[in-house]
């Protein structure tokens, strides 16, 4: 008789002993992991911009901090659209520019935007695709108590001279440009 030189079935036989050591250590190990993986999974989201005319033009893929809602001036801002409409669905996700927080004062005219008297965007180009005359978006007046007035980079941008403020309800998070 050959002696084989694969170790018979019953010498991988695992004792109970051996078992229980193993799962003393995974248990914890597994339950660390899915801790961790819950919090992240629901701390952060990652989004993009498929548009062709993109308001922020270098930027497409976004890391939302759902758990950072302390928005400063200049940040990038990710919430909840309403009242955008033609151009976003009411519950879209968004990311834009907080050009101006609460206690800014807003000035629009058919010319130019500006926050606090500095220059933000030029003009209301979309006017015409709205179907609504310049003069209705006209504007000076300060920033409410948790609201946002944000812009994108682009003149083109439909962002707040067109519809106005985003409040703290509509706040999703902290947004971060990846690409």
């Amino acid at each position: 008789m050959k002696k084989s030189r694969f170790h018979s079935p019953s010498s991988y036989r695992v004792t109970r002993s051996t078992l229980g050591r193993f799962l003393l250590k995974a248990i914890p190990i597994l339950l660390l992991v899915l801790a961790v993986e819950r919090y992240i999974g629901q701390r952060f989201l990652i989004g993009g911009d498929d548009q062709v005319d993109r308001c922020l033009p270098d930027k497409w893929i976004y890391l939302i901090d759902t758990h950072n809602k302390d928005i400063w001036r200049g940040d990038l801002i990710a919430f909840r659209a309403e009242r955008m409409a033609p151009f976003f669905k009411d519950g879209q996700i968004i990311v834009k520019i907080a050009a101006g927080v609460t206690g800014d004062t807003i000035h629009v005219d058919p010319q130019r935007t500006t926050i606090n008297g500095e220059r933000i965007i030029d003009g209301l180009p979309l006017t015409e695709k709205l179907k609504k005359p310049a003069t209705q978006f006209k504007r000076h007046e300060t920033i409410p108590p948790a609201a946002y007035w944000v812009t994108g980079q682009t003149d083109k941008s439909f962002d707040s001279r067109y519809w106005g403020y985003v409040y703290d309800h509509q706040v999703i998070g902290r947004a971060y440009a990846l690409f």
